[in-house]
């Protein structure tokens, strides 16, 4: 995955954060609403996926296990997901980590990865919505929802 900011989090310099986001358009209203839904993910080399799934407010880590959250999808919110990278003098101490975001905001605590973090790649599903993606490509004109400098390194995970 390409780095997706040239900032570091917050009050933590040698970490890395790579961070994309998807805008969520619905297309048509339809009565059951659960044909309606977004998924944000990383995929690793394994076809294992983190990924937060929008209609049913769920995160997911790679082991299918389901995290539950409050979090209600409407027209145009904007789902984020993140990868954060420890520095290579705490590679032994800490791991990487994946988060994700809602309309700017951090949803749920992170989920801690123990594979080869360079191996994940951004992955998106949807049905009956269009989205726009943000790669953080030009911050300057097109930024993220999400304060990526302002990230604060999480202590809680699932």
């Amino acid at each position: 995955m390409q780095r997706s900011c040239s900032k570091k989090p917050k009050n933590f310099p040698n970490y890395s954060l790579y961070y994309y986001e998807v805008k969520c358009k619905i297309e048509k209203e339809i009565l059951n609403k659960n044909l309606n839904w977004v998924n944000i993910s990383l995929r690793n080399l394994t076809n294992k996926f983190i990924k937060f799934v929008a209609n049913s407010s769920t995160i997911y880590d790679e082991n299918e296990k389901q995290f539950k959250l409050s979090a209600i999808f409407n027209d145009n919110d904007i789902f984020g997901c993140g990868l954060v990278h420890p520095p290579t003098n705490l590679s032994n101490e800490e791991f990487p980590y994946i988060f994700f975001t809602k309309n700017g905001k951090q949803i749920g605590k992170g989920i801690l990865i123990k594979d080869n973090p360079d191996s994940y790649t951004p992955c998106v599903w949807v049905q009956c919505c269009s989205i726009e993606t943000n790669f953080g490509n030009n911050l300057e004109t097109k930024p993220f929802k999400y304060n990526v400098s302002g990230h604060s390194i999480l202590k809680e995970f699932y």
